[in-house]
């Protein structure tokens, strides 16, 4: 036998990991549309919408050729299909040549070695070589098919250019190049490689894309699994495989293109603008390539995809004694960056505090008319320390405060994260920081009361000049010893209330604004991003809360002669609507947000970036190559798959007689949908 009449490779595929399994499982449970004495099976519709990547939905005959591959997978020819004979299709197309040979099988007679020549000299129109071997031959072999479809599918690419560029100028207009690099490669028309495909052009200096990096394109984006390839190559020749946050490690185009073979210089370069979102960008984070992969595979991911699990991210496990001392490091480095967000922003929050303590029903109560009021006489009467009055008790507070709503918040998001996924539902997030603020509040409620005791007690000092009865200043301590264990729980159901939707509302809104708004994942989030966030978040939060706020203020501060005394939160809430109306309700509300926005930002800004330079001691982390390789696993089948489907095309459009194949036996009677 010589070696081009060589026998077809066997179908014979080898097994896949357990975790591959378990996800084909899922798929086939999820697409089955029939059964066979209780047991559920596939037709050739369900196989067919259970392989067909979403990127087929806009294809010419949409999904509708995967059916075709039915025969293949159908290795006892009934008709349907097990969730072993899905399963081993699955492990078919691992194996090398799988994108030749399914469709091979697909047309070949009985599963035979060769298929009719004469038919497939139509795929050789152009090649007058190939046609003159190939007429007056009846059959030609595996290798001979696999050779030619290859020659085909390269004179398709420069044919499709040469359609789309009629003037001959070597160029074609940016606007078709979505249409074009389609009919090659995977493509969702509303991705995010389609969004910045606009930019090859501008890379150009024109609306026009020449004809090398249109090759560098389709050849970048036929093949994604050659990006995941040739960036774990590079990682590993710079040596980042160990890097401590693998998402911000950021690679240079010049040395990317130098540490591998796998990509040409010109493809660097489009997957760069691709993973950066701007043309000539020198340097991209592993992230933004990973965002480029994302894409590709989330169009190459069957049409069932939705209702499937993610890859897991696997994340190592701690012992006992490890998880907790990783809690106290969390707990040290939310103390520290409490306490800087917290003495940044105390002027503004002794001035929310006076103003939420005055009683606009009690004549004479009004010393101050607004917030910048409030500022310019405390700055005048009582000096610029006067607006740090109470900071020493509020900085001794603030560390387990902040400390333990940052860890215990971190602490649930974990728990509640999918472990198939690594996702988490809003619902957990928001459980996660209203778990956060309840726990605060162990803290928050003693701390409270003795700062705004001491913040009020300038202006009682400013009143009672001249009192036939000096009031003597009092400290911290003094305020402590006076109310009792009981007496520091004052007012906790108002301070419930204010810190379990505000952390719920401020850690949720904290989460998305990073990801929807800054990207987080596709870039390394910087200082500015970080404080941005947690400011925006701030606000709503704190808005929101401050009826609470107010209630709480009102029950903890000690009334004077003559204002009305609140026994508890609903009397508080009644009096306060009553006397003062709806609108008290928000009073210090703008001061309020003006504290708590800076503070906040201030204080993730610093808990984040911390976390960043002084990371657990032994803390282990995925690899960059070891992340790229998780998210990237079904990149080749799907691949491999897409480009088997695209040879069946090839033959649809050259007009071969599909009929000519063996048809498939009806469903057996005994089925049932």
């Amino acid at each position: 036998m010589t070696p081009h009449e060589s026998a077809t490779p066997l179908l014979e595929p080898a097994a896949l990991p357990a975790g591959d399994v378990a996800r084909y499982s899922e798929i086939f449970d999820t697409c089955a549309d029939t059964t066979l004495e209780g047991t559920p099976y596939m037709t050739p519709v369900a196989f067919a919408r259970a392989i067909a990547p979403a990127s087929a939905e806009h294809a010419p005959g949409g999904p509708s050729l995967y059916a075709s591959f039915f025969g293949v997978a159908d290795s006892e020819v009934r008709g349907v299909l097990s969730k072993a004979e899905f399963v081993r299709f699955q492990a078919m197309l691992r194996q090398n040549g799988a994108a030749a040979l399914l469709p091979f099988r697909v047309i070949a007679h009985d599963h035979a070695d060769s298929v009719d020549a004469r038919a497939l000299s139509a795929l050789a129109k152009d090649d007058d070589a190939a046609t003159s071997y190939l007429k007056d031959r009846p059959q030609a072999s595996y290798a001979e098919f696999a050779q030619l479809m290859d020659s085909t599918h390269a004179d398709r690419i420069r044919h499709a250019f040469s359609d789309a560029d009629p003037q001959g100028s070597g160029c074609m207009p940016a606007t078709s190049l979505q249409a074009v690099v389609s009919e090659f490669a995977p493509l969702d028309p509303s991705g995010l490689i389609s969004q910045r495909l606009p930019l090859l052009a501008r890379s150009e200096g024109g609306a026009a894309v020449g004809y090398p990096l249109f090759l560098a394109l389709v050849s970048l984006l036929s093949d994604p699994a050659k990006i995941r390839r040739a960036t774990e190559e590079v990682v590993q020749s710079q040596g980042l495989k160990s890097a401590a946050h693998p998402d911000a490690v950021e690679l240079s185009q010049t040395a990317f293109a130098a540490a591998t073979s796998l990509l040409s210089p010109l493809e660097v370069d489009v997957l760069f603008t691709l993973a950066v979102g701007h043309d000539s960008a020198p340097v991209a984070t592993l992230a933004g390539i990973n965002a480029v992969l994302d894409a590709c595979h989330k169009s190459l991911s069957p049409a069932a995809a939705p209702v499937l699990r993610d890859v897991p991210v696997i994340k190592p496990t701690r012992s006992v004694l490890r998880e907790a001392a990783f809690q106290a490091y969390n707990f040290a480095i939310g103390a520290v960056a409490g306490g800087i967000g917290a003495a940044v922003v105390y002027p503004i929050d002794l001035v929310k505090t006076r103003m939420q303590n005055q009683r606009s029903a009690v004549v004479g109560e009004m010393l101050y008319k607004n917030s910048i009021d409030c500022f310019r006489k405390v700055v005048r009467n009582e000096g610029i320390l006067g607006l740090y009055r109470g900071l020493g008790p509020q900085l001794v507070g603030v560390a387990p405060e902040k400390a333990i709503k940052l860890t215990v918040n971190d602490f649930m998001r974990s728990r509640l994260t999918s472990k198939d996924t690594g996702k988490i539902a809003f619902i957990s997030e928001v459980i996660a920081g209203g778990t956060a603020g309840a726990c605060q509040v162990i803290f928050t409620n003693p701390l409270e009361i003795v700062k705004i005791r001491l913040q009020v007690q300038g202006e009682i000092l400013k009143e009672a000049v001249g009192a036939t009865t000096p009031i003597v200043r009092r400290s911290a301590v003094t305020i402590v010893k006076e109310l009792g264990l009981l007496g520091l729980y004052k007012g906790a159901s108002a301070c419930l209330l204010r810190d379990i939707p505000f952390s719920a509302i401020y850690f949720s809104c904290y989460s998305h604004i990073k990801k929807d708004i800054f990207h987080e994942g596709e870039r390394r989030l910087g200082m500015l991003d970080l404080l941005l966030a947690g400011a925006l978040a701030g606000m709503p939060a704190a808005y929101l809360a401050t009826p609470a706020d107010v209630i709480k203020t009102r029950l903890q501060v000690v009334a004077k002669k003559g204002e009305t005394v609140y026994t508890g939160l609903f009397d508080a809430a009644r009096k306060i609507y009553k006397e003062e109306g709806f609108k008290a309700f928000f009073k210090g509300g703008p001061a309020r947000v003006l504290r708590s926005s800076p503070q906040f930002g201030t204080t993730l800004m610093f808990y984040e970036l911390i976390h960043r330079m002084v990371p657990f001691p032994g803390d282990e982390h995925g690899s960059p190559a070891d992340r790229i390789r998780q998210q990237s696993r079904e990149l080749s089948s799907q691949t491999t798959l897409f480009h088997a489907e695209h040879a069946l095309r090839i033959l649809h459009n050259a007009n071969y007689k599909f009929g000519s194949f063996s048809q498939q036996p009806t469903k057996p009677q005994s089925a049932s949908q």
